[in-house]
């Protein structure tokens, strides 16, 4: 979650704006404090401080750091609360060794004893301290070169990190290191790149590599050199271009990523039905013959795997559970070579959805995958990719990775029906007209409920807690709309069952009370009609998710969204979560918070 960038650079230059504009692109992991390691007048000059760029900025002239080589970090704090001291970069006792990191070392404990029994001071709580005293032990003590240094420390460490270090010892160059954590290069005329994530040079240049597993980078201002720190290999990579334009990864021209990322899904939506994917078949037909399914995923994408698991039960008449990725441990006894594991990811980087398929491939189970970013460790883990097109999001909310997602899930959905027959040619045909069709629907959902969600936002925004009531498939809508709301707008939002909300929820019902109901055309239709009656009779205000044309429900509402026809029956899950994004953005304006950065989240949650 942590943000990584640095520079190396031909020219000496102001680098400390340059690391600054960098990490503000990265500001979307989450993070609690700043700081930069510079190499200036063959110094390690060390910049750091609590709190977001702007504060620390207003405190400390960063922009003004000079050089020709940096190194930056955005902490989000797990050993030792936010502070001045726990912030990176962190030196050896000497000074002269800088690092930089973003993962967890497990056994960090154990070796920060031993250094203590050799004489090293620690100045932080961190597990990442003691990165530069080990180097430092090889380099002073052992007599190791510094490069060599960092590679036996680096094969000391046990879980998972993205590693940059700095020196004096060699001043024209930075070094990397990176397990199970996500490190990319950037390469540009005059400089080179390294950082967490892509957006942080985009605008400088669209030139990538991606760096796999156990590789070490030395990075120069003429280019980059990788090995295998176990091995000491050397691989051969060329760098590739991405398709991303810099101006995807800003604002263009909306006040807050998140809204600019709800109007991107027509176009993320568009791109992913157009790009036709020879894995998808061979995704289906695995999933046809397998005996065990599991879904896996974290946060917004477990409830894609919902539909999924609904789906697959739907066309394949197969037996399939949706875990939380977490929670994978307690399954991890069922699973076999019979088994399929359909992990489904944003970033193809959390944490815990890559150690639960690293458990299951080393039992033998299939790993299919569903992916937003190429070259991910979640895709490298893959036997089979099914890539989502979404593009870079920045804001913390997923909400065009969710539907992209989703859309996948229907993508598998639909194949499965036609090799189990329980979709006839004609159905199918049907229903991939519809598919062909869901960016133009989610657009005219956008245009027909975006005033109207504004409007509603001014109400909701004033109340404390809400719930979210679907039936069947309807419950996933139901439970990704409350979790927008709670993450957003800091709402307490409860989803539920609508047919279990008398078993509870009812009693917190007064005058006036928020619930959602999420009702299209289909089977549920009727019941959830008595559900919406139990909670009016109770003084509940309802909010309806409705297919355009229902009066039936229109009638029992306080507020509705419309949802264009022929969409209750098939891919429901798509357009009728579009009104409680909005509704979930506009509410969090009218409190007068940040949509794109939430309190206490991260974008990509690389630890356990």
């Amino acid at each position: 979650m942590c943000g990584i960038v640095g520079i190396v650079q031909k020219q000496e230059t102001k680098i400390g704006k340059a690391i600054i504009e960098a990490l503000t692109k990265l500001e979307y992991r989450g993070y609690d404090s700043v700081g930069i390691a510079s190499i200036y007048d063959n110094k390690v000059i060390i910049t750091k401080d609590q709190g977001k760029i702007s504060e620390v900025s207003e405190r400390i002239d960063v922009n003004s750091i000079k050089g020709k080589i940096a190194i930056g970090h955005t902490r989000w704090a797990t050993h030792g609360p936010p502070s001045k001291e726990n912030a990176h970069p962190h030196v050896d006792c000497s000074g002269d060794i800088s690092v930089i990191h973003n993962g967890i070392i497990e056994n960090f404990q154990r070796l920060k004893e031993e250094l203590l029994e050799q004489g090293h001071v620690f100045q932080s709580e961190t597990d990442t301290e003691i990165i530069p005293h080990m180097i430092e032990q090889q380099v002073k003590k052992e007599g190791l070169a510094l490069k060599e240094a960092i590679i036996q420390v680096v094969k000391r460490l046990e879980g998972t990190f993205a590693i940059c270090v700095v020196s004096n010892l060699n001043p024209d160059r930075i070094y990397c290191a990176k397990r199970d954590s996500p490190l990319v290069i950037g390469i540009n005329t005059d400089r080179m790149f390294c950082a967490s994530d892509i957006p942080a040079f985009l605008n400088k240049t669209r030139k990538v590599v991606l760096l796999h597993d156990d590789e070490f980078v030395t990075l120069t201002s003429e280019g980059y050199d990788i090995i295998n720190f176990n091995t000491l290999e050397k691989v051969i990579r060329k760098p590739h271009i991405v398709s991303w334009k810099p101006e995807m990864a800003q604002k263009a021209g909306f006040p807050h990523f998140m809204l600019k990322e709800i109007h991107e899904q027509p176009h993320s939506l568009a791109d992913y039905v157009r790009i036709k994917q020879p894995s998808l078949t061979r995704i289906a037909e695995k999933i046809y013959n397998a005996e065990k399914i599991f879904l896996l995923a974290a946060g917004t994408a477990h409830y894609s795997t919902l539909t999924g698991e609904h789906l697959i039960r739907r066309f394949a008449k197969k037996s399939s559970s949706s875990i939380i990725a977490s929670e994978f441990e307690s399954v991890n006894s069922l699973i076999d070579e019979d088994t399929i594991i359909l992990p489904v990811s944003q970033s193809g980087e959390t944490m815990d959805t890559i150690m639960a398929i690293k458990s299951a491939k080393e039992q033998g189970a299939s790993i299919l995958s569903a992916v937003n970013v190429i070259g991910s460790t979640i895709t490298r883990h893959s036997d089979e990719v099914l890539y989502l097109y979404a593009g870079p999001e920045i804001g913390v909310a997923a909400t065009k990775t969710y539907t992209a997602q989703t859309i996948a899930m229907w993508d598998i959905g639909l194949e499965l029906g036609k090799l189990s027959g329980e979709i006839n040619n004609s159905e199918y045909s049907e229903a991939r007209k519809l598919y062909q069709q869901i960016p133009n629907i989610v657009k005219q959902t956008i245009v027909r409920n975006e005033a109207r969600a504004n409007h509603v936002a001014s109400w909701f925004a004033k109340k404390n807690s809400s719930f979210y009531l679907g039936r069947g498939l309807n419950l996933q809508t139901a439970n990704e709309g409350a979790l927008k709301m709670k993450e957003i707008a800091y709402i307490h939002s409860e989803s539920y069952p609508a047919g279990e909300s008398k078993h509870g929820p009812i009693a917190l019902v007064e005058e006036d009370y928020p619930v959602v109901f999420i009702t299209p055309q289909d089977y549920t239709h009727n019941r959830i009609i008595g559900n919406i009656m139990e909670m009016k009779a109770r003084g509940a205000a309802a909010t309806v998710v409705i297919e355009e044309g229902d009066r039936e429900i229109e009638e029992l509402s306080k507020w509705k969204f419309e949802i264009p026809q022929g969409y209750s029956e098939m891919f429901s899950t798509i357009p009728y979560v579009i009104p409680l994004q909005l509704l979930a953005y506009y509410t969090a304006v009218r409190r007068n918070l940040s949509p794109d950065m939430p309190r206490n989240l991260s974008k990509s949650v690389t630890v356990l």
